[in-house]
């Protein structure tokens, strides 16, 4: 039987601390409401309230970064707690590494410094959580990312339907779980829309002016070198502490980063992925597959102009 793996909360305490290029364009100053939050999130406008989804898509949206601050600190309870968060890094069996990672120091930790092999349900060949490994790296202030939890709780599976509902698009959600004065990811840019919903904790966010135009998930803009991003990330243009319950809107392509400033913080990272033109293409494409026209071969110059 697999170890129990740590308990975060009480880990924080332990830390003492807790090709072609893009090309970046300005963007317009940031939003801030203030206002009562519901606790139970149902929809879009459940999530971005107090502001009505008619003012964030005219206003907001593809323009700028939007900060919501939350006088309800439990307006995110029943996505994620401590308590949850816990039990659910306890369930070793379910996590890979493909699904568990950790950053130290915005470096990522190699799997096998924190893993055990083992074989999966279907008795491949797999790797899971060590928990003693774990903690040693939590105590050094090593980040946890948890990725693609859409369906792990029925807060987090509300809100991803929530947002697939309004947006007629893909939503994903990956969790962090990071330490006072132990930055996990240098300056960088998503291609997707985030909505950063905190949870426990206090996190500093820096957004930044620099942007990069409708960005997507393809090499030449997911391994740009730190040394782009630094260069093109320009000057900052909102700085603000995420507290529990608090909401933040970053724009696709915009650049931002973060840090922990208390003894242990968690998020929960909403992507959003709207349908492109490559998309449809790719429809286009597998059509234009089943045609033999277009599997035929182009014409030799031999051939003569009759055959074109």
């Amino acid at each position: 039987m697999a170890r129990a793996m740590p308990s975060c909360a009480p880990c924080a305490a332990e830390t003492g601390a807790g090709e072609s290029r893009a090309t970046p364009s300005p963007v317009s100053a940031p939003f801030v409401y203030t206002g009562s939050m519901a606790a139970r999130i149902t929809s879009f406008a459940d999530l971005l309230a107090p502001v009505d989804e008619a003012t964030f898509f005219a206003e907001i949206h593809d323009r700028r970064p939007l900060h919501i601050p939350a006088p309800d600190a439990a307006k995110f309870s029943d996505a994620m707690s401590w308590q949850r968060l816990n039990a659910l890094l306890n369930m070793t069996a379910i996590w890979s590494t493909a699904t568990f990672a950790m950053v130290l120091d915005r470096k990522p930790v190699p799997p096998e410094q924190f893993t055990t092999p083992v074989d999966d349900r279907d008795r491949r060949p797999s790797r899971q959580p060590h928990a003693e490994r774990v903690k040693a790296l939590l105590r050094k202030g090593a980040a946890i990312v948890l990725n693609d939890i859409e369906t792990l709780t029925p807060g987090i599976a509300d809100i991803c339907n929530a947002l697939e509902a309004r947006w007629r698009g893909r939503a994903q959600a990956n969790l962090y779980c990071s330490w006072e004065a132990h930055q996990a990811f240098d300056v960088h840019f998503d291609t997707h829309e985030v909505f950063a919903a905190h949870i426990e904790g206090e996190k500093v966010w820096r957004v930044y002016e620099g942007r990069v135009d409708h960005p997507i998930a393809h090499p030449a803009y997911k391994q740009l070198p730190r040394e782009y991003h630094e260069r093109n990330r320009g000057k900052v243009l909102m700085e603000v502490t995420l507290r529990p319950g608090d909401l933040l809107y970053i724009p696709r392509g915009q650049y931002h980063d973060a840090i922990a400033s208390a003894p242990g913080s968690v998020h929960i990272a909403f992507g959003l992925t709207h349908v492109i033109g490559f998309d449809v293409m790719q429809v286009v494409f597998e059509q234009a597959m089943q045609d033999p026209l277009f599997r035929t071969n182009l014409p030799l110059p031999e051939d003569g102009p009759a055959a074109v």
